[in-house]
């Protein structure tokens, strides 16, 4: 079987098992049986770092650059700025 690391293996059309890839006359597979699994996982690593990266010095140091504010749909109990639009939605509208 296939796995991240190490997606490559041969399969044998004579006797029909899996053998070296490398070996003349069989047929080299690649595929990753857990490709579903390591996508989110990948896709939530990759998040993660960016947070890290670009939100987390906003919200634990000055954030000059409004991200935070910009971000916040809701404060005090009502609509910020940004998302005023949503105000018929939130009305039930």
């Amino acid at each position: 079987p296939s796995t991240i690391v190490d997606p490559i293996y041969g399969y044998n059309p004579i006797s029909e098992t899996e053998d070296s890839f490398l070996q003349e006359g069989n047929i080299a597979v690649m595929a990753v049986d857990n490709l579903p699994c390591e996508l989110p996982k990948d896709a939530s690593e990759d998040f993660g770092n960016e947070m890290l990266e670009k939100i987390l010095p906003s919200l634990i140091m000055s954030d000059d650059e409004q991200i935070i504010e910009n971000a916040t749909i809701c404060k005090n109990g009502d609509l910020t700025p940004n998302f005023e639009y949503l105000r018929n939605y939130v009305n039930g509208n």
